[in-house]
């Protein structure tokens, strides 16, 4: 676990990630958890960025969400916050996303589906400490192991 302070550092932080699971082979599931505000927008925002995408990463909690795509490589970025049941991620074609090749998918609140998000490749774990200033972060790979 590493203590880190402020919206940068989640940022850098995600980006140094990024650079170590770029050249993974098929599709990654990334599972973000923490509390509200806890930083998985914020290290979501540096991991897309450093996959190369220069678009306006914004938080899905409205949209469930968001996708950002390049000729070599698909990123969704989900957020089930306001998710009830996996009847609505199946209303929004869950499972086409999770089909694709060549796709990372990153999941802020993947505890609210008992069924699609639960074989993660990776979970990052954000959380205050102190103050809401300061946060820690944890980066578990292949957690069923």
């Amino acid at each position: 676990m590493e203590e880190l302070i402020g919206e940068k550092k989640t940022e850098d932080k995600a980006k140094n990630f990024a650079s170590s699971i770029i050249g993974f082979k098929n599709s990654l599931l990334i599972n973000l958890k923490g509390n509200l505000g806890a930083g998985k927008t914020t290290f979501v925002r540096g991991l897309i960025q450093e996959l190369g995408f220069d678009e306006f990463v914004k938080s899905p909690t409205f949209t469930i969400v968001e996708s950002y795509e390049s000729k070599n490589l698909k990123v969704f970025h989900f957020d089930l916050y306001r998710i009830e049941n996996d009847r609505e991620l199946q209303a929004i074609g869950v499972e086409d996303y999770l089909s694709e090749e060549n796709a990372i998918t990153l999941v802020e609140w993947p505890e609210k589906s008992e069924r699609y998000f639960n074989n993660p490749d990776y979970i990052v774990e954000l959380n205050h400490c102190n103050n809401d200033e300061k946060r820690l972060i944890n980066i578990i790979e292949d957690p069923h192991r």
